[in-house]
């Protein structure tokens, strides 16, 4: 697998797309990288319908699946999604 996703962050997920509406057998997260302000990579997670031309489809549980830029495994190769246990976000990390 591309990319590891916690359980914690499976259950955040799974409860984004409930409230966003998103049917789980079809649509998903979308990860994606985008240049910062800054510089640097800045690492985007949104609710989405479908899978993009290009993106990786990793099935993170039954009901949550991943659509991941590539531009995600070359800025952060061994990543984890996980939760910020503060504001219960959804971070991509890379893995200990």
């Amino acid at each position: 697998m591309p990319i590891e996703v916690t359980e914690e962050a499976v259950d955040v997920l799974r409860r984004s797309l409930e409230l966003g509406g998103i049917d789980g057998s079809a649509g998903g997260v979308r990860l994606r990288a985008a240049h910062g302000l800054g510089g640097g990579m800045d690492i985007q997670v949104e609710l989405a319908e479908g899978p993009l031309e290009g993106e990786t489809t990793v099935e993170a549980s039954d009901d949550v699946r991943l659509f991941i830029d590539s531009g995600v495994t070359e800025a952060i190769p061994n990543a984890v999604v996980a939760v910020e246990p503060q504001h219960e976000t959804i971070v991509v990390r890379p893995a200990d």
